[in-house]
């Protein structure tokens, strides 16, 4: 059975040997399984405190005592869920590229979300999501909360035109279409 209350999730899991580590994963993959629409979990989520994870996009993948090792300065932001907090659905600012080491792979594990394939960026997210978990972070704690942008003392609104670049190019547009640039690293330039 699936944890949902918050609380049992904020404790950072225990290091683990890979043996138990794997027998733990053969569980924690028959529950994914069974859940409907989950693509990730961790040993937390079913009352096990041990840093094991399991995601499961392109194929199963096993992440035994998994720690970030790199990350790119660049951030994105995603729509997320999660199988303890199945009615939720939030926006989390993730890292674009990471670089994983876990106990069960030799050498480290790459993940990017800086690709063509969709599938890619859920994966890159969902492991950073499930060490989250180990780690005794949920997906709230890294929710992406929209700051209102003031112009001279005032809030701008959302028909108001605004003037908009990404380095290269410039763009003047309503104020509510350039959300989803602006959340994608394009700012706001002050006129």
């Amino acid at each position: 059975m699936i944890i949902k209350d918050k609380d049992k999730l904020t404790t950072p899991c225990e290091v683990v040997s890979v043996k138990e580590g794997e027998d733990i994963a053969a569980n924690l993959l028959q529950e994914l399984r069974q859940s409907e629409g989950g693509i990730g979990l961790a040993a937390n989520q079913i009352g096990i405190n041990k840093r094991v994870c399991v995601i499961n996009v392109k194929e199963p993948l096993v992440l035994i005592n998994p720690k970030i090792v790199e990350k790119s300065k660049e951030q994105f932001v995603f729509p997320e869920g999660c199988l303890s907090f199945p009615d939720d659905k939030i926006r989390t600012m993730r890292y674009q590229d990471i670089v994983v080491e876990a106990d069960n792979h030799k050498g480290k594990l790459s993940f990017t979300a800086n690709s063509q394939d969709i599938n890619d960026a859920f994966e890159c997210v969902c492991v950073q999501h499930e060490i989250d978990h180990l780690d005794g972070i949920i997906m709230f704690d890294r929710e992406f909360k929209q700051v209102p942008i003031k112009r001279e003392g005032r809030k701008i609104g959302r028909n108001e035109k605004v003037t908009i670049s990404d380095g290269k190019e410039s763009k003047i547009i309503k104020y509510k279409k350039a959300q989803t640039l602006l959340e994608n690293g394009w700012n706001l330039v002050e006129s």
